[in-house]
């Protein structure tokens, strides 16, 4: 009797020790063999602009697994391996996303995206560089964007603008610096600034001829280009031609062949004068 007892304490000794091996999951040694594949963290695009909205989507394998989201900044929505993403400023943004799953094995991924607005300013186009004094001359905003707003404002003188494009002219000699801040929708702004020379005088910016080469016979314009108020514009030719016209702009012809050199002497009413010329060539 006393023998078949402790035959059968032995053998449920020896089950209960083989049960508890094969089903004890929380075994740290079981743990570690189950993995997380964290394949990759995807952006719809690597730049934004302000106002559009991201996809961003973790893509893993494995069991029971949770992602917890973050971003520096913006609007991040999400829900499990997928999310969307809205940027309230320009800049750049750091968004990631930490996967863990049911066995506590973690992982983490992350990706920076640049937002920028659509308001682009190139430069502020001047239409010259050097002018007279009481001249008027334009400046263009060169801008692209949404639902802009122009601030214009100079250094001295006397300006007049309408949204990207400004008038200014001044009554006293020197340098001066036009500035231009634009504004888009979203509150970003953009700031340039030219100058420009004020001269005591008229400019003679160019003297030239739609053809430089004519056949005889023909006719060429010839332009001088000056900037200025009260002047008077003489005109001559050598070999002597054909001059057809008065003021900055002439036509010049001629019956047979040669070179000639079409001239303007430009003069103000205090008596300063300039002279530019150009070459015409007349062919049979």
């Amino acid at each position: 009797m006393r023998k078949t007892i402790l035959v059968l304490m032995i053998l449920s000794i020896g089950l209960q020790g083989c049960y508890k091996e094969i089903v004890y999951e929380d075994n740290p040694f079981l743990v570690r063999t189950r993995t997380l594949d964290y394949q990759s963290l995807s952006m719809s695009n690597s730049s934004l602009f302000l106002g559009d909205t991201l996809k961003i989507e973790a893509k893993a394998a494995g069991d029971s697994l949770v992602y917890l989201w973050a971003s520096t900044g913006g609007i991040l929505t999400h829900n499990k391996g997928l999310a969307f993403f809205t940027a309230d400023s320009a800049r750049v943004y750091t968004i990631s996303c930490q996967i863990t799953d049911k066995y506590g094995n973690s992982m983490e991924k992350s990706s920076d995206i640049h937002v920028s607005t659509e308001l682009i300013f190139s430069e502020i186009e001047r239409t010259d560089a050097v002018i007279p004094v009481n001249h008027t001359t334009q400046f263009t905003a060169m801008v692209s964007g949404e639902e802009l707003t122009y601030s214009w404002s100079t250094s001295g003188g006397t300006m007049m603008f309408d949204n990207q494009t400004a008038l200014f002219y001044a009554q006293s000699p020197g340098i001066y610096n036009l500035t231009c801040v634009v504004t888009d929708k979203y509150g970003v702004s953009e700031t340039r600034v030219v100058s420009i020379e004020v001269a005591e005088g008229f400019i003679y910016k160019s003297l030239t001829a739609t053809q430089l080469q004519i056949n005889a016979g023909q006719y060429t314009e010839i332009t001088a280009d000056v900037l200025g108020a009260d002047l008077t514009y003489s005109w001559k030719s050598n070999p002597p031609g054909s001059i057809v016209g008065e003021g900055n702009v002439i036509l010049f012809t001629i019956c047979h062949a040669d070179t000639f050199e079409v001239s303007c002497q430009v003069t103000d009413r205090f008596g300063n004068s300039e002279i530019k010329s150009v070459s015409i060539k007349v062919i049979l």
